[in-house]
């Protein structure tokens, strides 16, 4: 794959400073999911969160999209505080939230709407989205005709396609078969080396961290923390059964012994590495 980019112009960082979060602060048996944590994100970066169930990753991934509200701290993109959602973080969620009364271009094509850009331009762009991942030919299909992998290839084109200056992305893969998964992987690192947008992806899998990101950041057991932020210093495509790759697993893996031991204590039973 060739690490050359296209376009860059909308892309920008991300700054965590002291963010916390705390569900039901005023009640009698408040619960933190999130202790105050610090991370800076550089613009282009693909980050990778991974940490044992219940740490905070779609916690943190809801801070930024502006769905939550920290209890203290903030995360700004750019220079700009995050405080509600926004066109500009773009979000793909693991069951794809499509809308099943319309058809797959128009689904691309909605986001381009709300900002108002007339309908032949919003379809050109639609279209140009849809060939990027390979759905040409299946733009009059309806939801309910597409192929689970299909369907979550209809939700990045949608979210590139307002050209947004984050992506936020929620275990978008999880529900996928392995070999689905893989070239939904494949597609996803393609489009990012084109666009270099700045993306924060969430996942359970050690070994799809460590096969798209170029960090990967790992959690502690509720409440969350970073325990971990390593640098990925392998080339795209990553062989995933070279001793290097191996190397980075093990690292991450090692961490996480320790938190998913935290995690099943916690829990009083089953702790997993995912949210």
């Amino acid at each position: 794959m060739s690490s050359k980019t296209e376009d860059t112009l909308n892309t920008k960082g991300i700054l965590i400073n002291q963010l916390s979060v705390t569900f039901g602060a005023n009640t009698a048996e408040p619960i933190e999911a999130i202790h105050p944590l610090d991370l800076e994100i550089k613009p282009g970066e693909f980050i990778a969160l991974v940490g044992p169930s219940g740490c905070g990753k779609s916690t943190l991934l809801n801070v930024l999209a502006g769905f939550i509200k920290p209890s203290t701290g903030q995360a700004l993109v750019g220079n700009e505080l995050v405080v509600k959602p926004d066109i500009d973080h773009g979000v793909v969620f693991q069951d794809y939230a499509l809308f099943p009364w319309l058809n797959v271009i128009d689904n691309v094509a909605f986001g381009l709407e709300r900002l108002g850009i007339a309908k032949p331009e919003r379809y050109r762009r639609a279209e140009k989205q849809l060939e990027m991942v390979g759905l040409a030919d299946f733009s009059r299909k309806r939801i309910h005709e597409l192929s689970g992998g299909m369907k979550q290839r209809v939700a990045i084109a949608r979210v590139f396609a307002t050209d947004p200056s984050i992506i936020l992305m929620d275990e978008p893969f999880g529900a996928l078969d392995a070999l689905t998964r893989r070239f939904l992987q494949n597609q996803l690192l393609e489009i990012w080396q084109r666009n270099r947008k700045t993306v924060v992806f969430v996942t359970h899998s050690v070994q799809e961290a460590i096969y798209l990101a170029s960090r990967v950041v790992v959690m502690t057991a509720r409440p969350g923390r970073i325990k971990l932020d390593l640098t990925i210093e392998l080339d795209h495509p990553r062989d995933l059964v070279s001793a290097e790759f191996r190397y980075y697993e093990k690292l991450v893996y090692d961490q996480l012994d320790e938190e998913l031991a935290k995690s099943f204590q916690l829990e009083g039973g089953a702790g997993t590495f995912c949210d």
